[in-house]
């Protein structure tokens, strides 16, 4: 059976119209999210200097799926360019190629996706590892803003010494935050020989739990065991016991 549709001409321009809209509105809402200028890194410092902005630099591979999914999913929304381009002047570059080469020497780049928050003298404010939801990723960057506990004021201010426990706690997150493995696990180490048996169960420590350092056999999981009854009634029964049955899943699938 065939069937003919008749399409008059002014049914025709009504359609035309309706696709140019739509390619409109798709080229509108592309143009929304995060502005990632074309622009060398000198350039960039020098137009953040002009703008009174931080360069926000994002570090990314060809390779990497979190870096895809950032550039695809997250940096394209409406909300990701309000946040960003009043504040920054973005950048991104592959750091396996061309400028990205010399760029991921000059910052340490390791681990990726990697984002910076750089002052327009070229000097590191903060640094983030690892993608995320839009919401959660502008928590983290609000942490780059805050002149007390950005990662580069918390280095200057742990070289000088005299970090109170909890200014120590909150420097270790940031070098976890950051990607600094070695720098972190030699904070944490100095954390834990300062902080009291009763201080390690209170709910304002708990992530000292939450570190890949804290394995099945560790000093820190075994002193977790020994003392589950307190960081359940500080930190919630429901809170510690998927804790251990995630950490204790994890162990055995290895071995299946």
């Amino acid at each position: 059976i065939r069937y003919k549709i008749k399409i008059n001409t002014k049914d025709m321009k009504h359609i035309y119209t309706l696709l140019l809209g739509l390619l409109a509105w798709s080229a509108s809402m592309a143009q929304e999210g995060v502005n990632f200028r074309d622009i060398t890194f000198e350039e960039a410092l020098k137009q953040a200097k002009s703008e009174n902005k931080l360069v926000f630099m994002d570090c990314y591979t060809s390779w990497c799926g979190p870096c895809k999914n950032m550039a695809d999913k997250v940096f394209p929304q409406k909300a990701a360019g309000d946040y960003f381009n009043p504040r920054f002047v973005c950048v991104k570059y592959d750091m396996e190629k061309g400028a990205g080469v010399e760029l991921a020497k000059k910052f340490e780049v390791h681990a990726y996706p990697t984002f910076l928050m750089i002052r327009p003298d070229g000097s590191m404010q903060h640094r983030l590892v690892g993608g995320d939801g839009l919401e959660a990723f502008i928590a983290r960057v609000e942490q780059g803003f805050d002149e007390q506990n950005n990662l580069s004021a918390l280095h200057s201010r742990y070289e000088k010494g005299g970090l109170s426990k909890s200014e120590l706690f909150r420097y270790w997150e940031v070098l976890e935050e950051a990607g600094e493995d070695a720098r972190a696990e030699k904070v944490y180490a100095e954390l834990l020989a300062l902080l009291t048996d009763e201080e390690k169960t209170q709910a304002a420590y708990w992530n000292l739990y939450e570190t890949r350092g804290c394995t099945i056999g560790s000093p820190m999981h075994d002193f977790m065991l020994s003392h589950l009854d307190v960081l359940r009634a500080n930190n919630g029964k429901e809170k510690v016991d998927r804790y251990l049955t995630a950490k204790y899943d994890d162990a055995l699938g290895l071995y299946i």
